[in-house]
């Protein structure tokens, strides 16, 4: 054992180190990192040696010599709470490693991250990972999955014309960083953000990116666009460097030539490398190419080119993997030509997937070198050099990705084990958000509202998806109370809620022109959510906090409501109902009624800012309100139309309909 190590665990005891608290040692440093997190609750001793740097330094050491086999994945997909609004990462494990079945643990969950549209580092930098945003107004996050640590960088202010970051290591500062290069105006702009930095900002890199001559800036803007809103291909970082593809679209190109891009993180420099002679020229928008013919890997160490040379309709495809094998002088070697035509039958030969990754080099359990390669079809293949075999090793189940294939760029990356603090959350913070979480999710809605005051560390954690879908899969909940519903006092809009009792036990004077005017219904609570309907508008409330949200007019003149001719006592003239998309994790208002005549079947979420047209129903239907069960409205048809139970499957945006016995038949039934 180191001799730093070895007094980090003398102040730990405050005792003499023994031979036994070497062996103790050594098995902590053979342990994962959620393990060791777990472990600094077992005592102050525990806690001071396995947060000392001297630990983690040694665990740093450990891991990369465990990460010559990279058996481990990092995965993510949609919450299967929120799918539109927030993102969970899993981890996975080789199916060698587990007899063939992938099984995902969760690591964390992010907020307001669309999977559909994440862009993801697929190569760990000591243990983090970065991920974005792509949309226009997209935010960079830093992650640690062996931790659970993840958080946004500050958002840049003004418009930007492409967007690309990488996550770098300075080996002198000890030091992680995230290098983003953007279009602003006329130019390029390069700012650095070191995550362990207290003040929390942005600063310009020292060289100016228009210094790197005899290149034309006008190309780059281009590259860099097609980057951006095209290839979805991050930079790499490899050398000391982060490196970037330059695409040659252009004839001002002097050489004629593709280009790399690279960025030295311990000077802050540029410098432009040629790529391969040999690489055809990019061809942005021939459909029979793949969408993204060249991306860039780390692979023994060394940079690499990937080039895909996949073509609709030949009979072989392959990849050329090019090295750099002299980083000064810029030369490149033909390492590797992966026949990838076996990867693409693994599925469905009339399916190939849209983007093919090299991910970096494993080892197998003889200690043969593989090349790992992922697709966006959420599998991980493993390519022999000595045999040309590729094998499947990973298949990420459709019950967790929920799709074929990611729209945007990959989901997968590969898993390093690592206890660095990346410069969000200290562990002692999570126990405490942790721990605050559970206490909360058990209040009463109401008492979770107004904790929301308390400071904007509770606001955020309240706010949150995560929280919010725990606070729903609690199962200890209040009874729930009759509440009555009456006009809205002082500057609080629509309506007001009391219970039943505190109405009842009022004086008589207060009860005068509390109960609203126009006649109301309200629908059975849906996931804490009731819908109020009036004659002419809905209203979706949160009984609890008093939140209320009016839905607004169907949006469509010529959208009449169902006709009442029975006018009963629960209806306002209109059949409308409210539902929950288990697929989205939203509130749905359903209403049927008539266009042009037609029946017509509108929908409203509270996401979206009007009412949408989603087809007709099968049968009229009575304007009794409709009941709803698991994410399924059901109405009762119109007498005359015959008896039947018109059904709408909120997620699929369909109907069915469900015969009924005939009431003589029931009564009958019921009689015997």
């Amino acid at each position: 054992m180191a001799p730093d190590l070895s007094r980090a665990w003398k102040r730990s005891k405050r005792a003499p180190c023994t031979a036994a608290d070497d062996i103790m040692t050594e098995i902590l440093l053979l342990l994962p990192s959620r393990s060791i997190l777990r472990f600094r609750a077992v005592c102050r001793s525990w806690a001071a040696l396995l947060s000392s740097s001297a630990f983690t330094d040694a665990y740093a050491a450990k891991a990369a010599a465990r990460a010559g086999r990279m058996d481990s994945f990092v995965f993510f997909a949609p919450s299967p709470t929120s799918p539109n609004r927030s993102t969970v990462a899993y981890s996975f494990t080789s199916s060698r490693c587990t007899a063939g079945v992938a099984a995902g643990q969760p690591l964390f969950t992010i907020d307001g991250v669309h999977a559909d549209f994440l862009c993801l580092s697929s190569k760990p930098c000591h243990g983090a990972m970065l991920f974005s945003d792509t949309r226009p107004s997209g935010t960079y996050w830093v992650c640690n999955p062996s931790t659970g640590e993840c958080f946004p960088l500050p958002k840049q202010r003004g418009s930007m014309i492409g967007s690309s970051a990488g996550l770098a290591y300075d080996d002198r500062a000890n030091e992680l960083k995230v290098i983003h290069l953007f279009g602003n105006d006329d130019a390029i702009r390069c700012e650095v953000y070191t995550l362990r930095d207290p003040s929390r900002r942005w600063r310009p890199a020292r060289m100016d990116l228009e210094l790197v001559a005899p290149w034309n800036m006008i190309e780059f803007r281009e590259a860099l666009l097609t980057e951006d809103l095209v290839t979805k291909a991050p930079p790499v970082f490899a050398n000391g460097c982060l490196h970037w593809i330059v695409y040659s679209n252009r004839r001002d190109n002097p050489s004629g030539r593709h280009a790399v891009l690279c960025f030295s993180v311990a000077t802050e420099t540029f410098r432009a490398l040629n790529a391969p002679a040999s690489v055809a020229e990019y061809m942005e928008l021939d459909e029979n190419l793949p969408a993204v013919p060249l991306h860039l890997a780390e692979l023994e160490g060394s940079l690499s080119l990937v080039h895909d040379l996949r073509r609709r309709g030949q009979a072989r495809s392959w990849l050329d993997v090019w090295m750099l094998e002299d980083h000064a002088a810029g030369e490149w070697s033909l390492n590797y030509r992966i026949d990838v035509t076996p990867l693409l039958r693994a599925r469905d030969a009339h399916c190939s997937p849209r983007f093919i990754t090299v991910l970096g080099c494993s080892c197998d359990v003889l200690g043969k070198k593989e090349i790992l390669i992922a697709t966006s079809q959420h599998q991980v293949h493993a390519y022999d050099p000595d045999t040309g075999e590729v094998q499947l090793v990973l298949s990420v189940p459709k019950s967790v990705s929920h799709k074929e294939e990611a729209p945007a760029a990959l989901w997968l990356g590969l898993y390093e084990d690592s206890l660095a603090w990346i410069g969000c959350q200290g562990h002692q913070e999570k126990q405490f958000l942790s721990a605050l979480t559970k206490i909360l999710v058990r209040l009463p809605a109401k008492s979770i509202a107004r904790s929301m005051a308390v400071c904007t560390q509770w606001c955020s954690l309240i706010e949150s998806e995560s929280f919010v879908s725990a606070h729903m899969s609690v199962a200890e909940r209040p009874k729930q109370r009759i509440l009555m519903a009456n006009n809205g006092q002082g500057r609080r809009a629509f309506f007001d809620f009391v219970p039943v009792q505190d109405w009842l036990q009022a004086p008589g004077h207060a009860l005068a022109g509390t109960l609203v005017s126009d006649k109301i219904i309200c629908s059975k609570p849906c996931h804490g959510l009731n819908l109020i309907s009036t004659s002419d508008d809905d209203f979706l409330c949160n009984m609890s906090t008093g939140a209320i949200q009016c839905l607004g007019r169907r949006g469509k003149s010529r959208f009449r409501s169902h006709a009442n001719p029975s006018g009963n006592a629960f209806s306002v003239g209109r059949s409308v109902g409210l539902g929950f998309d288990p697929s989205t994790g939203e509130h749905v208002a359903v209403e049927i009624g008539h266009i042009s005549g037609a029946p017509a079947c509108m929908v409203k979420t509270s996401s979206e800012k009007q009412w949408s047209c989603v087809g007709r129903p099968p049968r009229p239907v009575t304007d009794m309100p409709p009941a709803h069960v698991d994410g399924t409205l059901y109405w009762m048809s119109e007498p005359a139309h015959g008896r039947a139970v018109v059904t709408f499957d909120i997620s699929a945006r369909v109907f069915g309909i469900l015969p009924c016995e005939p009431c003589s038949t029931m009564a009958r039934f019921l009689s015997s």
